[in-house]
């Protein structure tokens, strides 16, 4: 696309999503001039205004008293008292400190304190998430935090309810920028003044918990012990217990302490919780544990390696959310957090997918705002959009590459030693051997693994250095002897070919030119991207489980290789020093735990074509043991998984160890070089 044009459709996509804004911001103020022109007895305000006369006329005691709340909620909503159910008061003591001014004045006046100071706070909170825009000096940010804010239903729901989701929104966004910028001490206590919904914001210290943020942890629990003092000073020690029972009975079994009675009974009240326990076979223990398992989920992927700042507190704020014992539509609103992260990140190229986290904005901004038309469920299923992708998004990030040197040659030119691991390779050795293209080894390896027919013979005939393990060590075994013995031959490069003829040797020149030229330090001779293995007799079951491991590697690793389980190979001197090879297992998953150690370490891998030839000679493993190495490649993304989450695995700690020797070959092998 011609750059200028490109330019213009960027302009144009702007001003499109700021007039859909100020379009949408202008049929709200509309609405609510509308709206207040009635008698105010519906919003939500009522709870709060309430608890301000309580705490003013009767004091702190009577704040959290259920009967007295119900009184006066009548008083102001002049409802029918046999239909009226009283909406409990559950905010923090110190919140109703910070409103209790609210409660000298009438009603309507009072909403409109609430409603100018909202307004204003909408204001702030448009100038905050600009300002830690990644583009701070740019109008962009702005336009983006303007445009996601003007026209967001749930915000302009908090507005006219009178609720106090921007009072918790907006130092909530103050921490997500300070979290941001590495100040993770204010972020901790900023966090903490956002607390006057706790429901909404389980994992916030979560996210510092596993992030190993002990500052942030520090400064939140000193914030909230502030907190708890300013609370108790204002109220006295009962009516603080009365409140802290009160909510987490409400937590716990969505009831009223001491009458039992739902707290909620509106459709539009959401909680992962309900729907779980409403499913077929659910109920309170099968959503409990559910519930658990995301948890976990979610913390794990808190803890993944490495910082990506605004991912965390984006994903903290919106797995909030979704696990949230109870919610409202206007609770959604601190979803512009996360909303915002993701279209920073995006504008600024730092999403693996940032079309896809666009598409999921719109697709959950409209949910959302669908709600007017359609029900709360629409809204709950835009959460989850955001959420989900959120943790796709954060467990997606790549790894830290290690520093690697510039590639050296021992010599005037690469050496290269061709290893062969091989076990009863007796038929097949010498016509691989003579496959081999003329002038392209410097010295060619065969590490027999105690093989009990003539490979020994034949490799010694054929004049090959020849390494013979006393016991059978296994494929993984055989390598590590391999390519250690490699290393002491001074080998630059070293190319790994099966003795038994399933891979073709006149592509060993392809093979190390990628690697001579520093385009990858390990290579690949797949098989998808030459002759179809179907065509090539490979078996269908092997082909279903190549390719699904295949694709769940991909997924896992962040890369878009072809193929993953071919034992074609070829590997930089540098790749093999920094790699711990050493503390991969001795059996075929050695292979797969090779491609994770270069996807962590950052190495770049590189593939070229090959064909797979499968026949009697050839070895083959049966269907019982692929389905062995299928589960220990997916146990092995697995401690990759947890790795990555903060608990360390020993074959995946960069360690420059591939000169370790373990077991000396002298006590597994006889040596011997013609």
């Amino acid at each position: 696309m011609n750059p200028r044009l490109a330019s213009r459709l960027v302009r144009l996509g702007y001003a499109a999503a700021t007039g859909a804004g100020i379009g949408s911001l202008a049929f709200w103020v509309v609405y609510w001039f509308s709206f207040v022109r009635g008698n105010l007895r519906g919003p939500d305000f009522f709870n709060f205004y309430a608890a301000a006369r309580l705490y003013v006329f009767s004091g702190g005691s009577a704040v959290y008293d259920i009967a007295m709340q119900r009184q006066v909620e009548l008083q102001i909503t002049a409802q029918d008292p046999s239909r009226f159910i009283v909406l409990p008061y559950f905010h923090p003591p110190y919140y109703t400190l910070l409103i209790a001014p609210l409660g000298l004045l009438d009603y309507r006046h009072a909403y409109y304190v609430m409603a100018a100071v909202n307004v204003l706070l909408v204001v702030a909170l448009v100038a905050i998430l600009a300002l830690s825009s990644l583009r701070v000096h740019g109008r962009r940010a702005w336009l983006v935090a303007s445009a996601m804010i003007g026209g967001f239903f749930p915000l302009f729901v908090t507005v006219l309810q009178g609720q106090s989701d921007l009072i918790v929104l907006v130092p909530l966004a103050a921490a997500y920028a300070a979290w941001a910028r590495g100040r993770y001490g204010l972020a901790g206590a900023l966090s903490a003044l956002a607390l006057a919904k706790p429901q909404l914001l389980l994992l916030i210290p979560v996210l510092f918990i596993a992030r190993r943020a002990w500052r942030a942890l520090a400064a939140f629990a000193g914030v909230l012990a502030a907190l708890g003092l300013v609370s108790i000073a204002g109220f006295g020690v009962s009516p603080v217990i009365t409140y802290l029972t009160s909510v987490g009975t409400w937590a716990i079994t969505g009831r009223l302490p001491n009458t039992g009675q739902l707290v909620y009974t509106d459709p539009a009240v959401y909680s992962l919780r309900n729907v779980l326990e409403a499913l077929p076979g659910g109920g309170k223990a099968v959503a409990f544990v559910i519930l658990l398992l995301l948890l976990a989920l979610v913390a794990l992927s808190l803890s993944w390696r490495p910082d990506k700042p605004r991912l965390d507190f984006a994903l903290a704020i919106a797995a909030s959310l979704v696990l949230s014992p109870h919610q409202n539509v206007h609770d959604l609103a601190l979803l512009v957090i996360p909303g915002f992260a993701l279209a920073d990140l995006a504008l600024a190229g730092l999403l693996r997918w940032p079309h896809v986290a666009v598409a999921v904005l719109f697709f959950a901004y409209a949910a959302i705002d669908l709600t007017l038309a359609i029900n709360f469920w629409s809204a709950a299923v835009g959460a989850l959009a955001v959420a989900g992708y959120l943790a796709l998004e954060r467990m997606a990030v790549r790894p830290d590459p290690i520093p690697l040197g510039e590639l050296q040659w021992s010599g005037p030119r690469p050496r290269r030693v061709i290893v062969l691991p091989a076990y009863r390779a007796a038929k097949t050795l010498v016509e691989v051997v003579a496959d081999i293209p003329q002038g392209q080894a410097d010295r060619i390896l065969l590490v027999d693994d105690a093989s009990a027919d003539a490979t020994v013979s034949v490799a010694t005939a054929l004049r090959l250095d020849v390494i013979r393990h006393q016991r059978n060590l296994g494929y993984g075994g055989n390598q590590k002897t391999c390519y250690r013995q490699a290393l002491d031959m001074g080998a630059d490069v070293v190319v790994m070919l099966h003795p038994d003829g399933q891979y073709d040797p006149a592509i060993i020149p392809n093979l190390c030119q990628v690697i001579e030229s520093g385009e990858a330090d390990i290579v690949l001779g797949s098989r998808w991207l030459g002759l179809d293995p179907a065509k090539a007799g490979m078996p269908w079951w092997k082909r279903l489980g190549n390719r699904f491991l295949t694709t769940s590697e991909n997924q896992v690793l962040g890369l878009h290789l072809s193929e993953y389980h071919t034992g074609y190979r070829a590997y930089s001197r540098r790749f093999l020093e920094a790699i711990p090879f050493l503390e991969n297992s001795n059996d075929f998953v050695f292979d797969t735990q090779v491609l994770i150690q270069a996807a962590t370490f950052g190495f770049k891998i590189g593939e070229v074509p090959a064909i797979g030839r499968y026949h009697a000679d050839a070895s083959s493993v049966s269907f019982m043991t692929s389905t062995v190495y299928g589960l220990k490649t997916l146990g092995a993304l697995m401690q990759y998984v947890l790795h990555r989450a903060g608990f360390p695995c020993v074959w995946l700690t960069p360690v420059s160890d591939a000169d370790k020797e373990s077991l000396a070959i002298s006590q597994v092998a006889h040596h011997s070089q013609v």
